[in-house]
C-alpha cells in the first residue's frame, strides 16, 4: 500500500470516529504515540473483475478531463481487447499528455477516488503495493454497456481526474485501428498548470484577452509560443494515436517515408532522440525536414569572406607575439581599440571602444574565438591554437567556426546548442524566441533544471554563443543589426554545423 492509500484510509477511519474515541485518540497520542490507539488501515478492497466477453467489439467512449470550463474531451473508438496500461498511453496521446507523472485506474460505476479500489501499476508494484495490474485488465472486463464508466487519474498532485463513460458497441472490423479518434473539443490542459482550477484560469485569461496581458510575465513566458487552448483537430490526435507503441527508431523510419531523401538527423540531436516521446521525435523530424529545405543556406564566395573575416582578424592580430592581456585577464586597450575600429563595430555601439569589459561586442568576439578553438590563453596573452595556424582560406574558417559552434562537454547541452541551430535553419532567423521552444523541447524529453522542467534562463545561457555567432552571420558584416536581411547566412550557418559532413 502507498504512503498516499495509508494517509486516506486512516483520514476515512477519523472521519469516523466518535467524540469519546476522538477524546481517546488525543489521549494516546499525547502519551507517546499511535500505536495502542489506532488500528492498522485495513486492506484496501480489491476490484471487481468480470471476464472478458466472448466476442471482440469496438467501443466508443467519451472521455472527459472532469472540471474543466469549456470541457475538455475526446471520443475515442478502441479496441475492446486493449489493457488498461495500453488505454493509458492512448489517454496519454488523446490530450497530449507528457506521461511525467503517475497515475492510476478506478473502477465504476460509482466515482470513488481515492477512497475506492483502483489497479495498480507496475511503479507501484516497485513501492510494495499489492493488488491487480492494470496491464492484465481489458477495457472490455471494465465497460460492458452503454453508460458503464471508467475512473483515471494523471498526475496526483495537478489531479487531472477523467471519466471515461461508453456510449456503444460494435463489431470490430478487419484492420481497424486500435485506436482511432472521431470528436472532442478543446486542446490538452498544459502539463504542471494546476489541475482544472489552473487551467480554467488560463482559458478565461485567453478568452478575455488572446495576448494574455493580464498574466505576469513569468507566466506569459512558461506558456507555449501561439498556445491556443480551443485548438483541436481529429487529425492531430489521430496522428499521435499512430504513433502509440512504436520506438524512436521506427518513429523516425515512418517519418523518413515522407522526408527527401539524404536528410538525416543531426548527430548532436541524438542524445534527445534517444530520451524523446514519440511526439517529440516528430517534432524533430519535422524541423529537420524543414531545416535542409524550408529556406536558402547557400553561401557565396562573399559570404563566406564576411562570415569569416573577424575571426580571420583577430586571429591574424594574434599570429606574431600574440594578445596581451591586462592583469585581469582583458585584452590590452590598445588591441581593444585596433578591433573596434577596424572591424567597424562602432557602428552598434557606444563609447571609445578601448576597454574591452565596457565594449560588449569585442568581448563577445573574443569570448567566440576562445569557445571556437581558435584561441588560447598562455602566459598573459592569446595565442591562435593549433587549429587556427592550420586556417588559410574563408571557407576553411567558416568550416571551423561551424564545426565548433555546438561542441560541449554535455551531452544535452551539445543538443540544447543543436536545437537552437535547428530552429534557425527550420525558419530563416536565428532569434531570442528560440529558447522557450528549446526549453520546452527538453523539458517534453524528461530534463530537467528546476521544479517545472528546463528553465528558459538555462537554455538561454546554454545556447547564447550559438546565438550571438549566428545573429552576426546574418548580419554578414559583424553587425548586430539584421533585420533587413534575409537570414540565408544564417541558415548557411546552422546547417553547416548541424551536418558538418554535408
Amino acid at each position: 500500500m502507498s504512503d498516499d492509500d495509508r494517509k486516506q484510509n486512516i483520514r476515512e477511519w477519523v472521519k469516523g470516529l466518535s467524540s469519546d474515541e476522538l477524546q481517546h485518540l488525543l489521549a494516546g497520542i499525547l502519551d507517546g504515540g499511535l500505536a495502542d490507539v489506532a488500528p492498522e488501515p485495513p486492506a484496501p478492497a480489491m476490484p471487481q473483475v468480470p471476464d472478458p466477453p466472448a466476442e471482440q467489439l469496438a467501443l466508443t467512449v467519451r472521455v472527459d478531463v472532469d472540471g474543466t470550463k469549456p470541457p475538455v474531451w475526446r471520443r475515442l473508438v478502441l479496441h475492446g481487447d486493449l489493457t488498461l496500461d495500453e488505454v493509458h498511453a492512448i489517454l496519454q496521446a488523446a490530450f497530449g499528455w507528457q506521461d511525467y507523472h503517475l497515475h492510476r485506474f478506478w473502477p465504476g460505476p460509482k466515482k470513488e477516488l481515492w477512497t475506492g479500489p483502483h489497479f495498480v501499476t507496475e511503479a507501484d508494484v516497485e513501492e510494495g503495493e499489492e493488488g491487480i495490474l492494470e496491464s492484465t485488465v481489458r477495457l472490455d472486463q471494465m465497460l460492458r454497456s452503454p453508460g458503464d464508466r471508467l475512473f483515471y487519474t494523471y498526475d496526483f498532485g495537478d489531479g487531472w481526474h477523467h471519466t471515461l463513460r461508453l456510449e456503444s458497441l460494435a463489431p470490430l472490423e478487419d484492420d481497424s485501428p486500435p485506436a482511432a479518434c472521431t470528436g472532442g473539443r478543446m486542446a490538452g490542459p498544459l502539463e504542471d498548470s494546476g489541475g482544472p482550477t489552473g487551467h480554467n484560469r488560463l482559458v478565461e485569461a485567453f478568452r478575455t484577452d488572446p495576448s494574455l496581458a493580464a498574466l505576469d510575465e513569468e507566466q506569459r513566458d512558461w506558456l507555449p509560443p501561439d498556445w491556443d487552448p480551443g485548438e483541436f483537430t481529429v487529425e492531430e490526435v489521430g496522428e499521435r494515436l499512430s504513433y502509440i507503441g512504436l520506438s524512436t527508431e521506427e518513429l523516425l523510419d515512418l517519418l523518413s517515408d515522407a522526408r527527401p531523401s539524404g536528410v538525416a538527423m543531426p548527430e548532436a540531436l541524438m542524445p534527445l532522440v534517444e530520451i524523446a516521446t514519440p511526439m517529440v521525435a516528430a517534432e524533430l523530424a519535422e524541423l529537420v525536414v524543414a531545416a535542409r529545405t524550408e529556406h536558402n543556406g547557400e553561401l557565396s564566395p562573399e559570404d563566406l569572406a564576411a562570415i569569416a573575416r573577424p575571426y580571420r582578424y583577430v586571429v591574424d592580430l594574434a599570429r606574431e607575439d600574440g594578445i596581451p592581456l591586462t592583469s585581469a585577464g582583458w585584452m590590452k586597450p590598445a588591441y581593444v581599440e585596433r578591433i573596434y575600429v577596424d572591424l567597424d563595430l562602432r557602428q552598434d555601439w557606444i563609447g571609445k571602444g578601448n576597454r574591452e569589459d565596457l565594449t560588449l561586442p569585442v568581448a563577445q568576439l573574443r569570448e567566440a574565438c576562445q569557445e571556437l578553438g581558435l584561441l588560447r590563453k598562455y602566459k598573459g596573452r592569446l595565442l591562435p591554437t593549433r587549429l587556427a595556424r592550420g586556417l588559410g582560406t574563408d571557407e576553411e574558417y567558416v568550416d571551423a567556426v561551424a564545426r565548433g559552434l555546438l561542441r560541449h562537454r554535455d551531452r544535452y547541452v551539445q543538443a540544447a546548442k543543436a536545437l537552437f541551430a535547428l530552429l534557425t535553419a527550420a525558419t530563416g532567423r536565428p532569434v531570442w524566441d528560440h529558447t522557450a521552444d528549446i526549453a520546452r523541447i527538453l523539458t517534453d524529453c524528461g530534463l530537467r533544471t528546476g521544479p517545472d522542467g528546463v528553465e528558459r534562463q538555462h537554455a538561454t545561457e546554454w545556447v547564447r554563443e550559438v546565438w550571438h555567432v549566428l545573429e552576426r552571420a546574418s548580419a554578414a558584416s559583424w553587425s548586430w543589426g539584421a533585420g533587413d536581411r534575409d537570414g540565408h547566412e544564417a541558415v548557411g550557418m546552422a546547417r553547416a554545423a548541424l551536418w558538418p559532413d554535408g
